[in-house]
């Protein structure tokens, strides 16, 4: 019992210790809109691109997601763990409901499944996709437990387009330190 004491209190120190890195931005510069993103309503995955930087060298590369002859693949790089992180060109949906207040949580449903809801945190300067606060046993952890910060802009007001930035990570590829993240534009097609 105390060997386990002493392997929870370094790890907790090394956890706690680590230095953070500052958030991935994309490689080209995209030309967002100021306009207020309204996010709640239902969202068509249109593309998405992956954008990794190598920690050690600092080389960014970009990876489209689809091409011709690849409709489907995985917001995390070496394969999904999570049906959160499967995404399918013109089939992907999200859509948001929002909280009674704020902050606090509303719902996010993945793919049109109501049976099987996520959170939806809200802040003011803040959206994260979580764990349903209803979720009380670890079996039914749609996230494994972790949650899934998001960034919304605008990308043409007039078609209800908007770039969504998600699964911002740290991974180990190719025996290189990386991070990565996806920008997923998508289109409104249902909410107010």
């Amino acid at each position: 019992m105390k060997n386990l004491f002493h392997i929870l209190l370094l790890s907790f120190i090394v956890l706690t210790s680590c230095k953070k890195e500052e958030p991935l931005q994309p490689i080209q510069e995209v030309e967002e809109s100021t306009e207020e993103v309204r996010i709640y309503g239902k969202w068509l995955l249109l593309d998405a691109t992956m954008y990794v930087e190598n920690l050690e060298t600092h080389e960014k590369t970009s990876f489209a997601h689809f091409d011709a002859n690849k409709s489907k693949s995985s917001l995390r790089y070496s394969g999904s763990m999570y049906d959160f992180e499967d995404i399918e060109q013109y089939v992907t949906t999200w859509e948001f409901y929002p909280p009674n207040y704020v902050p606090g949580y509303g719902e996010f449903i993945f793919n049109s499944d109501t049976i099987q809801p996520y959170g939806f945190y809200v802040t003011r300067s803040e959206w994260t996709i979580v764990e349903h606060p209803l979720t009380n046993n670890t079996n039914d952890m749609l996230l494994g437990g972790s949650a899934r910060p998001i960034e919304a802009y605008m990308h043409d007001y007039n078609d209800s387009i908007v770039n969504f930035y998600v699964q911002n990570a740290y991974e180990n590829i190719d025996g290189w330190n990386c991070t990565y993240f996806t920008e997923m534009r998508m289109q409104k097609i249902e909410g107010w």
